[in-house]
């Protein structure tokens, strides 16, 4: 209980000690300090290269607009088809967050239609609700004619009521234009 005032005593009489305890003190922070700046820029220096990528802010629904931050990523970690500037526009296909944005993400010009595919309206009674970004199945005639559907846009008027853009590729555009003017066309959720 003693030792208390002993240690005021002693530090009153010899203010060196106390500086000296200060001293000691603020050299095991800097040294700890620096010793977690160096294993950060030695694990950063082991990564290599960065690149600036940008990744999704938050979850986004297919044809909805999305907004990106730019982040720097290693080499290493960087998608080659990564773009490379700020992207505009909707979500092609659901999207995470904190997902880097690659090209296939961003619906171009034509929407959410893929390069390459063509689309139909479909008349939509009968048919199970559909959204944008959903796939389905289209079925005419008592047969399965394209698997893998995207459903592209947002339903549109049609004669007699109201449609569905749906979006196949090119391979299956035939078979549906046939079905369609049979007006055997349904379709079906995947």
């Amino acid at each position: 209980m003693r030792l208390l005032p002993r240690l005021r005593l002693l530090l009153a009489r010899r203010p060196w000690l106390y500086w000296l305890a200060v001293a000691v003190c603020a050299a095991v922070v800097w040294l700890t300090m620096s010793s977690a700046s160096a294993s950060v820029q030695h694990e950063r220096a082991r990564w290599g290269a960065t690149r600036r990528v940008w990744v999704t802010d938050a979850a986004v629904a297919p044809g909805e607009p999305f907004a990106a931050n730019a982040v720097e990523y290693p080499v290493a970690m960087v998608p080659a088809d990564a773009v490379a500037a700020a992207p505009s526009g909707e979500a092609a296909h659901p999207l995470a967050a904190g997902e880097v944005v690659v090209a296939s993400d961003v619906a171009g010009e034509r929407g959410l239609l893929p390069a390459g595919w063509l689309a139909f309206a479909v008349p939509a009674d009968g048919s199970p609700a559909l959204a944008p970004g959903d796939t389905g199945a289209v079925c005419g005639s008592g047969q399965l004619w394209c698997e893998g559907l995207v459903v592209a846009v947002t339903e549109v008027d049609y004669v007699g009521g109201a449609a569905v853009e749906v979006g196949v590729a090119a391979d299956c555009a035939a078979a549906l234009s046939a079905q369609l003017a049979l007006s055997a066309v349904t379709l079906a959720r995947a």
